[in-house]
């Protein structure tokens, strides 16, 4: 029992003193390592914010909002693959005319595009020969009961009314065909758009090949807090391409009177965008703070801004918001002018 004992503590102080050269030896190890490669200093980059100054003088503004037309639809003419496949299978119809320009003005039931069918032609064609010829015959059987009474030829009159009766019905579902074919306007508005496939004689199907806009006339915009417009004022709206006058007006039936309400001048029947662009210049802001409106944020319907400190820290300022013109927002409270602000 003592022997086994004894070789039990043996193995303990063997692997014990395994354990301690280890040791040692990974000790020594990393002091040569330490002589051969010196330890590097660990950098650190700061973060810069993208600022902004709040400026305090005086502050040159513009006036700058859009007016939205009232009422705008815009009503599209095309024809779906299966009105296609019977237009040109069935009837081998084509382009005849464009009876209309972009920007005319059209009324509910006016032609806008005329078709060609050879087809149908024929139909109508072959139809009214037989109207012409059953018209002669009557004629002439007439004649011959004015030559001789005796002959009575009313039952043969009667075939050939028959006859002229049905060739009437059958041109007037042909003209049935081609008003169906045919594009006309179903509502008052402007020509918008004319597809130039439709313009070289060939229809797509699919296709918008006329758009008509509809709208009220009239133009309307929220109104600011910071100018008052007055009805029969007026000013000088832009579209892509010109410039307009707009003139202040009442407020129209069904209106907001959180709205301002604008009508072209002279510009009637005359078709303008579906927006427009109302700018002028205002009198200069004098010792005005502001700074740029991206670096104003808002939460709970209370804005704030970050004020970036020296030492690169930032601090929320809550501020008094004021009227924005351009890229810049009047603050009326919260900053004094000269801070820098942190931008988004």
């Amino acid at each position: 029992m003592k022997k086994r004992i004894s070789r039990k503590l043996n193995k303990v102080m063997s692997v014990l003193l395994s354990g301690v050269l280890l040791l040692s030896l990974s000790g020594c190890g990393e002091a040569a390592l330490d002589e051969l490669v010196p330890p590097e200093t660990p950098t650190y980059n700061a973060y810069v914010p993208n600022t902004a100054d709040v400026i305090r003088g005086d502050l040159e503004r513009k006036f700058e909002q859009r007016l939205d037309l009232l009422g705008y639809e815009r009503i599209r003419y095309r024809f779906t693959q299966a009105q296609f496949a019977e237009l040109y299978g069935t009837y081998q119809l084509e382009v005849e005319k464009i009876h209309v320009n972009v920007g005319d003005q059209v009324h509910a039931g006016d032609l806008m595009v005329s078709f060609h069918s050879k087809v149908l032609d024929e139909q109508i064609t072959t139809n009214e020969k037989k109207i012409t010829e059953a018209r002669l015959s009557i004629e002439h059987l007439r004649n011959l009961e004015a030559i001789d009474p005796s002959q009575n030829y009313s039952d043969e009159v009667k075939r050939l009314e028959r006859e002229i009766s049905v060739a009437q019905l059958y041109i007037s579902d042909v003209n049935d065909t081609y008003r169906k074919l045919n594009i006309y306007a179903d509502v008052d508005g402007h020509v918008s758009d004319i597809d130039g496939s439709l313009q070289d004689g060939f229809v797509m199907p699919d296709t918008d090949l006329v758009l008509v806009d509809i709208d009220d006339g009239i133009y309307k915009m929220e109104k600011p807090e910071y100018y008052n417009f007055k009805v029969g004022e007026t000013y000088t709206a832009t579209t892509r391409y010109s410039e307009c006058q707009v003139e202040v007006i009442e407020m129209p039936e069904g209106g907001s009177a959180t709205n301002v309400y604008f009508r072209p001048v002279g510009r009637e029947g005359e078709i303008l965008e579906k927006n427009l662009m109302l700018n002028f210049e205002l009198p200069v802001l004098k010792d005005a703070c502001y700074v740029n409106r991206q670096a104003v944020y808002e939460k709970n319907g209370q804005y704030f801004v970050y004020v970036v400190k020296d030492d690169g820290m930032r601090e929320a300022h809550y501020i008094t918001k004021g009227e924005q013109y351009g890229n810049y927002l009047v603050v009326k409270d919260g900053l004094e002018g000269g801070e820098k602000v942190e931008l988004p």
